[in-house]
């Protein structure tokens, strides 16, 4: 069976991984950019921030696994959530939005991020 015909990949633990960092990193570049912007009052706390990132990325993984066609992309999976992901969440949410984000957020960073969906 090729790729393009299989209707459900596993989740990559690794591009779960890379997207929770890259969001991660991503907020706290935020808030050294907007100083008003409070990470801890965000998500009551910044484990519970950890906890929603760690949740946005695996949302963004299942979702990505029954929609994304990897085959045509040019880039490693992983590393191109770790490059790319934090700023397209960002860009379509504020960080303050993030306790939010839902699987119907997650086409609209696959389109922000140009990946080719089903």
């Amino acid at each position: 069976m090729q790729a393009d015909q299989i209707p459900w990949l596993e989740p990559d633990s690794a591009a779960v991984f890379a997207a929770a960092m890259s969001l991660w990193t991503a907020c706290h570049a935020e808030q050294k950019r907007i100083p008003t912007l409070n990470l801890g009052a965000c998500c009551n706390g910044m484990d519970q921030l950890m906890r929603e990132v760690m949740r946005i990325a695996e949302v963004f993984e299942k979702w990505a696994c029954g929609n994304v066609l990897f085959e045509r992309l040019d880039d490693v999976w992983p590393y191109m959530m770790q490059d790319r992901f934090g700023a397209a969440c960002l860009h379509l949410m504020g960080a303050n939005d993030l306790a939010g984000f839902t699987q119907a957020d997650c086409a609209r960073v696959a389109l922000w991020l140009g990946l080719p969906i089903r």
